[in-house]
């Protein structure tokens, strides 16, 4: 036999080896996101302060909540919600297509008393399916 086709079939079982027992070669992948409702971003929460805060600069920056509740006359809470979906396909060398999904959902809540940012929090799920 030949020695450049006897090196040539030694380079391509090395490569196709290499291959196979490295797990899974990725040759192309996709991501598309997309978001519902209003997000308030850590950047956003980062600019309000307790206490000095008022509603109306809510309103005006982040604006009109998913709801607003009037726990007393003097105590009103807004409620901000958002949901991220996320899905990654991708093509892998020897195995197969995958395709996964994220759904994070974000909710921030600020409550203000006679017109001032009291407190505020944030409750977040984040899912993965394949």
């Amino acid at each position: 036999m030949n020695t450049s086709l006897l090196r040539f079939a030694g380079t391509a079982l090395a490569v196709s080896s290499l291959l196979l027992f490295s797990g899974c070669v990725v040759i192309d992948s996709h991501t598309e996101s997309k978001t519902y409702g209003t997000l308030v971003s850590d950047e956003s929460l980062a600019r309000v302060a307790v206490g000095e805060t008022t509603s109306a600069w809510l309103l005006a920056t982040l604006g009109e909540p998913a709801s607003r509740e009037f726990v007393d006359e003097n105590t009103e809470v807004f409620r901000y919600s958002s949901r991220q979906l996320t899905r990654i396909d991708s093509e892998l060398l020897f195995v197969l297509d995958a395709s996964s999904r994220r759904e994070v959902k974000r909710t921030v809540f600020f409550e203000c008393v006679d017109g001032v940012l009291a407190r505020y929090w944030v409750e977040e799920t984040d899912s993965k399916y394949s």
